[in-house]
């Protein structure tokens, strides 16, 4: 009997009752015996150590995990062979840093709710961006174990200028544009301008940032830093860009032709930074700010004003009176163009109206449209007058008759037309000839004549058919050479004066066509006659070559 089997013997005796004392020793003895008959000690010392040498195993894989922020996703760290070993799970962040300890076992040492422990299951919802990272399944045996999985958590983006919201810059100055973006995937970052294309004329481009270079006001606008990553909805940050230039004027017609009692607008479109102010003045002398209105326009809205034949506008109501010009003697009533808010919107030009009731020949004169900033000034010239439109000629070139040629034209006249005067004289020939000679044009010559009205149903060469402020007018033209070229001008005058001289116009009288007949018997040739002498000279020597020697 070994040591301890008399050891336990003995605290049995001690521990039992002294009536049964006999019998207790007998009964646990005899389980000793039992017990080990049937121990081998070198079995037992060889399942203990078979025991610890079996690891646990992982039955994942590793593997990456892509989800969208706000989903869930299970991390699996499921093992056979655990035994009595603890399951670790940590966490390693994807932006480096120290690791974390998630849970030990079935304790979740982490605080975040987001995060369950499901035996050998990490589950995580919903998912955040900072969940990105690296988790590490572990058993602390004597030779470590370890499964590594992967979280790829992407993100819509986000986008942020680089750039003051505005800037206002000079014209021709150079201006860099920048944002920057975030979002899993990386995002993609394109520029675009809410007005319309950009001032290359893309309607996109694509990079971090947009340098415009010598801008001008066509530069002017809201800019869009877009950042897409097809995760979610894309991104944009606006950056505003003015630009600063002297005033630029134009005007609707440089000429407006009306009549005594007549009211008339006369316009110009006016662009600048800072938003010019802008005057009118009359031969020289500023308008009175007392009779000053104004009202705004953008140009291309709906209450734009139009033009009429004769440059005739007609303005929206609602006059906003704001003084414009320095004192003057003038009473002309003048009215400005532009919205409430134009001055926040891009290369918003600005239409100003000078409107004059009750027209008379006191108010024909050279009125100036004068705009200044404070990068200088301009100005355009209306000139508002009574005399006729310079005359169209709208005849055909091509005339009918042989010496004759009938000239029609039309004219703009708020008043009647009562004379006309038409120069006309014979072109040169070139130096076509055969001689290589050039002959000269002709000597000016006219044909004036005083007009009666008449309707246009029975207008005659010398008679005027008018038609509202159109005026048709014709002459015939005589005295002159067969198959000859011509060129022409022609003015009308009424109860102001005369008008300025049509474009040179340019006809021909009828052209002759020669019949010749070859004695060989071939067919007969037209030929055009440019001149008749000449067309003469050459029948003649034709003839002269095609008859037989008489003998």
């Amino acid at each position: 009997m070994d040591e301890r089997l008399g050891t336990t013997l003995f605290t049995l005796l001690l521990l039992s009752p002294t009536a049964g004392l006999s019998q207790g020793y007998s009964d646990a003895y005899n389980n000793y015996i039992s017990y080990n008959s049937n121990y081998n000690s070198e079995d037992y010392y060889y399942d203990y150590e078979e025991g610890e040498k079996m690891q646990p195993t992982f039955l994942a894989r590793s593997q990456t995990f892509t989800v969208e922020v706000g989903q869930s996703v299970i991390i699996p760290c499921d093992v056979e062979n655990q035994g009595m070993n603890k399951l670790i799970i940590k966490k390693i962040p994807s932006l480096g840093g120290k690791e974390k300890l998630v849970s030990v076992g079935k304790e979740k040492v982490t605080r975040d709710r987001r995060l369950t422990v499901d035996g050998s299951r990490l589950t995580i919802s919903p998912v955040r961006p900072r969940d990105a990272g690296t988790f590490l399944c572990t058993f602390e045996t004597e030779e470590p174990v370890q499964l590594r999985h992967t979280l790829d958590v992407q993100m819509a983006p986000s986008v942020r200028s680089l750039a003051p919201p505005e800037q206002r810059v000079s014209r021709g100055a150079t201006v860099t544009l920048e944002c920057e973006a975030e979002g899993n995937p990386h995002p993609v970052i394109r520029w675009s301008r809410q007005e319309g294309p950009l001032p290359s004329g893309q309607r996109t481009l694509q990079g971090r940032s947009l340098t415009l270079t010598e801008v001008d006001r066509h530069a002017e606008g809201t800019y869009l830093c877009s950042a897409d990553n097809g995760i979610g909805e894309a991104a944009s940050a606006a950056m505003t860009l003015t630009v600063e230039y002297p005033p630029e004027v134009t005007t609707d017609k440089g000429i407006v032709r009306t009549g005594a009692g007549d009211r008339v607008e006369l316009a110009c479109v006016v662009t600048g930074q800072p938003v010019p102010d802008v005057f009118w003045t009359r031969d020289g002398h500023p308008l009175s700010p007392n009779n000053v209105d104004t009202k705004f326009y953008l140009v291309g809205r709906h209450n734009r004003s139009q033009d009429g034949p004769s440059g005739h506008l007609s303005p929206a109501p609602g006059p906003i009176s704001v003084p414009l010009a320095p004192p003057g003697s003038t009473g002309a009533h003048v009215t400005h163009g532009a919205t409430t808010h134009t001055q926040h919107l891009p290369h918003a030009a600005h239409r100003h109206i000078l409107t004059i009731d009750r027209v008379s020949e006191k108010d024909f004169g050279a009125y100036v449209c004068v705009a200044r900033n404070s990068h200088g000034h301009a100005d355009a010239v209306i000139q508002m007058t009574g005399l006729p439109k310079p005359p169209q000629v709208t005849s055909s070139p091509n005339g009918g008759e042989r010496n004759t040629y009938t000239l029609t034209w039309d004219t703009e006249s708020y008043y009647p037309v009562t004379e006309f005067l038409v120069r006309y004289r014979r072109t040169n020939l070139g130096s076509w000839q055969a001689n290589h000679t050039m002959v000269l044009p002709g000597a000016w010559r006219e044909l004036s004549r005083t007009v009666e009205p008449l309707s246009l149903s029975t207008a005659s060469p010398a008679t005027v058919a008018t038609d509202g402020l159109r005026h048709t007018l014709a002459s015939t033209v005589a005295g002159l050479e067969a198959a000859t070229d011509y060129e022409a001008t022609v003015r009308v005058r009424n109860t102001y004066g005369w008008s300025a001289p049509s474009p040179v116009f340019s006809f021909s009288t009828k052209k002759v066509m020669a019949v010749l007949q070859s004695t060989s018997g071939t067919q007969p040739q037209l030929v055009p006659a440019p001149h008749s002498w000449l067309l003469a000279l050459f029948i003649t020597t034709f003839l002269a070559r095609e008859q037989p020697a008489v003998i």
